[in-house]
């Protein structure tokens, strides 16, 4: 059995297509997966979802998806005058009625059984809610108490937009996101391919690239609210503790450092001060000049320098 998952779309439709067409080409897994997030902050709410919901075989809930739906709502969306208020407007009008009934109706997760006692449980940030990130800094106890009701051999979530995989006593957890707004300093959008082999669950985390100049103009185009601080975050593509993350994510995976591109600061941001006040505050990022990205993300760009830390964590979609 081989079950190809996404997580956190964030309504990028680019991304969403690049990744959609490399499971259809290199993978053909029996399953797909939509672990949640599918919509809010990018440019194509609507078209994304529809895709979505069209080429996957289970579509999962994601904190995002339900405070579009009403369920509830979490960190800044909670404030009457705030930008993501705003964005949370848009797209609800986006995605009409009906789409917005589906998403406050969707499963919470899904399990796949290969064979008996050998389950992939599927969710979207852990097995016990929608809100508490699986960050490769916590410590095993910290991480344990995630998984201490969980029947399964194996389990795939996303919600912290930084892949990685590691082991829990005997179970196999991966984070495979994220196919929207990726943040481990790697701008191509991932996802994980779960295989069952006779020595159990294996895990593939893959990377494609995308248009992204495509997808940082659609946010321009369409007046996305809060359009220039989601193209910074999406070409920043890393948290303010970035290393700190990254070394746990290697130490769990076995894997390299990533080499993927690492851009140029945006226009107006030549100094680490540029950027020194909190993002969500009064005063705006820089502009990101879509002109300036490459068209696509499959390799390096040379002579390139990080873009200035994040201020916030920015974990509530």
């Amino acid at each position: 059995m081989r079950v190809a998952i996404l997580a956190d779309i964030h309504g990028n439709l680019p991304a969403c297509e690049a990744v959609l067409e490399d499971i259809t080409r290199s993978v053909a897994p029996d399953y797909i997966v939509a672990a949640g997030d599918l919509a809010l902050r990018g440019a194509h709410p609507r078209e994304t979802v529809d895709l979505l919901f069209d080429r996957c075989d289970s579509v999962l809930m994601g904190n995002t998806d339900c405070y579009l739906a009403g369920n509830y709502l979490g960190g800044a969306y909670r404030e009457r005058d705030h930008w993501k208020t705003e964005l949370l407007r848009w797209t609800r009008d986006q995605l009409g009625a009906a789409l917005l009934e589906k998403l406050g109706a969707l499963p919470f997760s899904v399990r796949y059984t290969p064979r008996k006692g050998q389950d992939l449980f599927v969710c979207h940030a852990n097995p016990r809610n929608l809100e508490e990130s699986l960050d490769p800094t916590l410590d095993d106890v910290a991480v344990r108490r995630f998984f201490s009701h969980l029947d399964a051999a194996a389990c795939a979530f996303g919600h912290l937009h930084f892949p990685y995989r590691r082991r829990v006593g005997r179970m196999l957890i991966a984070d495979v996101a994220s196919a929207g707004i990726p943040r481990d300093g790697d701008l191509r959008p991932a996802y994980g391919v779960f295989t069952f082999t006779p020595k159990g669950w294996r895990v593939q985390i893959r990377r494609v690239r995308y248009p992204v100049r495509k997808a940082t103009q659609a946010l321009t185009a369409r007046r996305v609210p809060g359009g220039p601080l989601l193209i910074h975050k999406l070409v920043e593509a890393r948290y303010r503790h970035h290393n700190a993350l990254l070394e746990a994510a290697r130490r769990h995976s076995g894997l390299p450092p990533p080499v993927g591109p690492v851009l140029r600061p945006p226009p107006g941001a030549t100094s680490r001060n540029s950027l020194a006040a909190p993002l969500d505050g009064a005063r705006p990022p820089p502009e990101v000049d879509p002109g300036s990205l490459p068209t696509d993300m499959d390799g390096t760009v040379t002579d390139a320098t990080p873009l200035p830390m994040d201020s916030v964590t920015d974990l509530d979609g």
